[in-house]
């Protein structure tokens, strides 16, 4: 995706009013595709941005230390050359660290994957059987075996926002989300969430419920029994690890106001929301 301080070339995810994503429209010359970024939403008048390119107008100390971090160990594992220059050096050591974090996102990106595959009752690779057996065993415990969970749907907000619930019940009764970490058992155990992941999911489950019904403000207040809320953790190194983390409704509201406040934000810095959102 790109920064969002460039607001013409802007992409990212974007949603139909229907929750259906619009990744890539057709070239003017008809000489095949190219990828939808604010341009062509401006073009189209309906597509919503999704929740993550709305999440990025604020800043992420996790993942800025997560990224410290990795540089780090890159410096620390890639010495410099004799006759090296320091910016040939650097850029190696920016390369590895890049190179380290397409590789943790892959292999999340795989496991998640047949995570979903599992949910949707079908195949997946047998690469990641001990994976998704551990998820679908900490769901079990989370909602029941009897549970009926629907993955990856797609629902747009009112207020002009899409994005992609990784899986929710069929019940409404949960709402999750999983995100792929290193370590085993006790490592995952320790994990806490943060304020993007409080967001992330109260923007989820409002649109989850706005979809059920809830048009109004007054139905989207987090006062009443409503979805729980999961960070779900799934070990990349660990197949089977796996740990649970609930946001609280506390946490949810909180959440959800700091959401619909980056969303006004993005809106009126780029002077778009979908020709369909409330104004």
């Amino acid at each position: 995706m790109s920064d969002n301080r460039q607001p013409i070339k802007e992409s990212g995810h974007w949603y139909r009013q229907d929750g259906t994503q619009c990744l890539t429209m057709p070239k003017v010359k008809g000489d095949g595709h190219k990828r939808v970024t604010l341009r062509e939403a401006r073009q189209l008048g309906d597509l919503a941005p999704g929740v993550t390119t709305i999440l990025r107008c604020a800043a992420s100390p996790q993942l800025d230390r997560w990224k410290q971090r990795q540089a780090i160990m890159s410096a620390l594992t890639l010495p410099r050359l004799p006759d090296e220059t320091e910016d040939a050096w650097l850029r190696r050591v920016e390369e590895d660290m890049g190179e380290t974090a397409r590789q943790a996102a892959a292999e999340g990106t795989r496991i998640h994957a047949a995570i979903e595959q599992a949910l949707s009752d079908e195949p997946h690779e047998p690469e990641y059987a001990q994976h998704v057996a551990g998820v679908m065993r900490l769901l079990g415990e989370l909602a029941g075996n009897a549970a009926q969970w629907v993955a990856e749907k797609g629902v747009t907000h009112g207020y002009g926002y899409g994005t992609k619930s990784d899986a929710h019940d069929a019940d409404g009764r949960f709402c999750i989300d999983f995100k792929g970490k290193d370590g085993d058992q006790d490592a995952l155990d320790k994990l806490k969430t943060y304020e993007q992941h409080h967001m992330q999911l109260a923007a989820t489950r409002a649109a989850l419920e706005a979809q059920d019904g809830a048009t109004t403000a007054a139905a989207r207040n987090y006062d009443g029994p409503r979805r729980r809320c999961f960070i779900v953790y799934v070990s990349r190194t660990h197949p089977g690890a796996c740990s649970a983390v609930e946001v609280t409704e506390k946490q949810l509201a909180t959440g959800w106001a700091c959401f619909v406040s980056l969303l006004r934000y993005w809106q009126a810095k780029h002077n778009y929301r979908p020709n369909w959102a409330a104004r």
